[in-house]
């Protein structure tokens, strides 16, 4: 039997895959999820310790190592990660891994391609982009900060990358490398996701994801306010975080009460990947008027549950949903009629509902399968392990 390939991940994972906050964190743990199933790797995960946590600095679970790094010194973005580095440098040593993932072009990014080791890295975001609807200059500044500094400068030493969207690439083509190598593997779904039991209609639409400007969860709210004039007994959730903006938060639940959507709009919090699917399961719309994105994982998740998409067309979006495609329908950004006309279109044709569903999930089907995503990705990593050992031989 061959000896297994060791790699080691470096990320944002998760402490309990029960609780994730956000489409990158979602995006990864599935991924391990999946490379953990086929059990063809020696699996090291290495992430910052989360704040209160007490346990032990090495857990082993299913097919897969984690280990658990100390928090960041304060200042570390001005010592441009040199502190971290030694972290992740002391325990690869030890790990001796074949190459490193890296999930994002951040810090843990940063700190691998400064290892040795051949490393690959998968682009979720583009921090720049995102990092202009904070509300907050102070944000916004750290944002450009980490994008001109860290982001670009892995960008244009990266020797190997997975993009998630054509939109990854077309966005950086200007400073990649001349031999780069690209890899196009979309995000995995959840199994779960798939396996959703339909539930009958009852006129809820859903938006899941952090409640930030970027997301423009205010035009959704406003576009409803006009939906309810046609379907009157139809419902919003509003499904996510909502400490990162609260500012914005309010304005929106300000907004909402001044116009007695209080029975109509709720605003759920982060829930569990329990509660989400509940909501997936019942609703019967996924909503996304974001400003900008990637691959937005909700998106993939609302096919492979077999609900229609409404989003904007930006990022990636359109590779996801098809400017022309029977699997949702896109607007523009901002344009608060258009989504509210879509929206309705959708809750009072069933018929168009249902055969955008159905071809949204044999897309989901083909393309998001856990276990497709994770054999498409270890066949990188031994395509690189080869690559790499070849010129060093």
């Amino acid at each position: 039997m061959a000896e297994k390939l060791r790699v080691a991940m470096l990320g944002a994972y998760p402490l309990d895959t029960a609780h994730i906050n956000g489409g990158v964190q979602a995006a990864y743990s599935y991924l391990v999820k999946g490379l953990a199933m086929t059990q063809d790797l020696d699996l090291h995960i290495l992430t910052i310790r989360p704040p209160n946590y007490s346990g032990a600095d090495r857990v082993e679970q299913a097919n897969l190592t984690i280990h658990f790094l100390p928090q960041y010194p304060r200042f570390e973005r001005l010592r441009n990660y040199h502190i971290y580095q030694s972290i992740i440098t002391q325990r690869l040593a030890k790990i001796r891994p074949d190459l490193i993932h890296a999930q994002d072009a951040g810090s843990d990014a940063l700190v691998a391609l400064r290892t040795g080791f051949p490393t690959v890295i998968t682009i979720h975001g583009i921090r720049l982009e995102d990092g202009k609807h904070y509300s907050s200059w102070i944000k916004r500044l750290r944002v450009y900060f980490d994008s001109f500094l860290t982001e670009r400068y892995v960008v244009r030493h990266a020797r190997h990358i997975i993009a998630i969207s054509p939109y990854v690439t077309s966005y950086f083509t200007d400073i990649l490398k001349p031999d780069v190598d690209i890899y196009y593997i979309p995000n995995a779904v959840d199994e779960s996701f798939f396996n959703q039991v339909e539930c009958p209609d009852k006129q809820i639409v859903l938006f899941a994801g952090r409640v930030i400007p970027r997301k423009r969860v205010m035009d959704l709210v406003q576009a409803f306010e006009q939906v309810l004039h046609q379907v009157p007994g139809a419902a919003l959730h509003i499904a996510g975080e909502t400490n990162t903006e609260p500012a914005y938060v309010e304005s929106i639940k300000k907004w909402a009460h001044e116009r007695n959507l209080d029975d109509r709009v709720k605003f759920l919090g982060l829930l569990s990947e329990v509660s989400i699917l509940q909501e997936f399961s019942s609703c019967s719309i996924v909503a996304l008027p974001s400003a900008q994105e990637t691959a937005p994982m909700v998106i993939a998740q609302a096919m492979a549950a077999g609900k229609p998409v409404v989003a904007t067309r930006v990022g990636g979006v359109a590779d996801m949903v098809g400017e022309d495609s029977d699997r949702g329908l896109l607007v523009n950004v901002g344009d608060i009629d258009a989504l509210a006309t879509t929206l309705t279109r959708l809750l009072e044709n069933p018929g168009l509902s249902q055969k955008m569903s159905q071809n949204g999930k044999a897309f989901a089907q083909k393309n998001y399968d856990i276990l497709n995503v994770a054999q498409r990705t270890i066949e990188v990593y031994h395509r690189i392990a080869c690559k790499e050992h070849k010129v060093h031989a």
